[in-house]
């Protein structure tokens, strides 16, 4: 009995098939004429659907190094990029063949190909008809490539200018005073590996080339959260920058600022960022109860997809060196490797929350009915006792309030709850007791819980904790907040 003939009656005798049908194709070599071979590339695109997603993905990377026949990598191009990227990064075609391939595949898979092979030119596309298009600027040409990371932070610098308005300045101690007419409300910066800052864009370069961001100085440049993160080489947000005197620049700004690493070598080589006025104080999306980004929920919808596209290259890539599909490779990069698709993934878990929330966002006008987050905690808490071992932290609820329905649909304060009551539950000791409190204050329902040692919080820090920023970014979207004390971390959501 062959392959094609066995049985596949159930979901795990069909996947078993799909994955031996996979392995047999790939091992073909120049024999897709062949008519067993034609009817298991049938067979492997009829039971496609029906198998999970990361038996498909795994299947790509088995066979990933082999010389593939065109016709199965054109199969796994028309899959999701996750799945497919692996084999598009070892495959070895003829030009004419990833020119056929850029006529079939969806916008992400597209430019992962352009971005693998700049020199094979896209199929001429077809005319569709004519839609705005958010973000183009005369002489980008969208169809050529993957968009750079600094595309990436113009265009939200873009979208920003566009939404915010002159704001008023503060002085040292803390008075208002009027930002000169004319004044920039944003500019782009970037410095070098020392922490000087050596390029500004949009803003006079007098009163910022040259301040540096590695240190914090009395009274006037960036606050400590900035010196942190610059010597952990990680990204900021929203930290504080102080400029002095009284010029265009001075008073209170909101800096940003991801680090920058040189492609041939890996070495650090500064940051690049934007600073945006602080108005009336301090910008608080909690009381705004909408991200200025959010505004207009398609342009950051497409942003998002624009940043899953490298992201899942990135993945695609790593798993490659990992799987060491392409040639031995040393046990550190392999370990490396595997990092690096680690936190890869959890990014992309961050950005597929943006985008979830985005979609809402475009829907926030029809009117809901909101959500009882008694019930659902309930249902939260009984899921994951289920799914603990027996000396995982104990969760339990406390119910102090009757007015605990708030003002979000189900499918996002399910998201954002879950992954709440999560980032708190990774942080708990084993057998240690959290008790989850519902209460309202102020037109807010409150979820509270004192945080568990290991958190290491103090006051207005998460403590490094990846999974309560991604909370407080969800939270800020769906006009709610997430604060913590030394005594309470609260997540405030407004109320129906």
């Amino acid at each position: 009995m062959t392959v094609l003939d066995q049985p596949a009656s159930d979901p795990h005798d069909r996947a078993v098939r799909w994955r031996q049908l996979v392995d047999l194709v790939a091992r073909a070599g120049g024999q897709a004429d062949n008519p067993l071979v034609e009817q298991a590339l049938e067979l492997i695109r009829a039971d496609r659907p029906q198998v999970d997603d990361a038996l498909r993905s795994a299947a790509a990377r088995a066979v990933a190094a082999l010389p593939l026949p065109y016709e199965l990598v054109a199969l796994f191009a028309i899959d999701k990029l996750a799945v497919s990227a692996p084999m598009l990064a070892a495959a070895r075609l003829e030009p004419q063949e990833w020119q056929a391939l850029l006529g079939v595949v969806d916008d992400e898979t597209r430019q992962f190909i352009a971005t693998l092979h700049p020199d094979i030119p896209a199929p001429a596309p077809v005319e569709p008809a004519a839609t705005p298009e958010p973000f183009v600027e005369a002489g980008i040409d969208r169809g050529q490539a993957i968009p750079s990371i600094s595309d990436v932070v113009a265009r939200i610098e873009r979208l920003r200018r566009g939404r915010v308005l002159p704001a008023p300045a503060y002085s040292p101690d803390n008075r208002q005073i009027p930002a000169p007419t004319g004044a920039p409300v944003l500019f782009r910066w970037e410095c070098g590996p020392s922490g000087e800052i050596a390029w500004v864009e949009s803003a006079p370069r007098g009163p910022l080339v040259g301040r540096s961001i590695a240190r914090a100085e009395d009274g006037e440049g960036v606050d400590d959260e900035v010196v942190r993160a610059f010597a952990m080489r990680a990204p900021f947000r929203d930290a504080q920058l102080s400029l002095p005197g009284e010029g265009s620049l001075a008073g209170a700004w909101k800096i940003s600022g991801v680090p920058a690493f040189e492609p041939a070598d890996g070495r650090f080589a500064g940051y690049r960022g934007i600073a945006l006025r602080e108005a009336n104080g301090g910008y608080d999306p909690a009381l705004s109860g909408q991200h200025p980004l959010l505004s207009d929920p398609n342009s950051l919808r497409e942003l998002v997809h624009e940043i899953k596209t490298p992201l899942n290259a990135i993945i695609g890539f790593a798993e490659i060196i990992d799987s060491q599909l392409l040639g031995p490779a040393d046990r550190q990069y392999r370990t490396r490797a595997a990092e690096i698709v680690a936190q890869a993934k959890l990014l992309l878990s961050a950005i597929d929350d943006l985008d979830f929330a985005a979609k809402l966002q475009a829907d926030r006008n029809r009117p809901g009915s909101g959500t009882d987050l008694a019930v659902l905690l309930e249902q939260i808490a009984v899921a994951m006792r289920q799914g603990a071992s027996a000396n995982a932290p104990h969760l339990e609820l406390s119910i102090e309030t009757r007015k605990r329905r708030c003002a979000i649909e189900p499918a996002l304060a399910e998201r954002l709850v879950t992954r709440f009551c999560d980032a708190i539950f990774a942080a708990a000791a084993d057998g240690e007791q959290l008790v989850i409190h519902v209460d309202n204050r102020s037109g807010r329902c409150l979820l509270w819980v004192r945080p568990p040692p290991q958190l290491g919080a103090g006051d207005g820090d998460l403590g490094g904790s990846f999974g309560l920023r991604l909370v407080r970014g969800l939270a800020r979207i769906a006009g709610g907040d997430l604060t913590i004390t030394k005594a309470r971390i609260t997540l405030a959501l407004p109320e129906l």
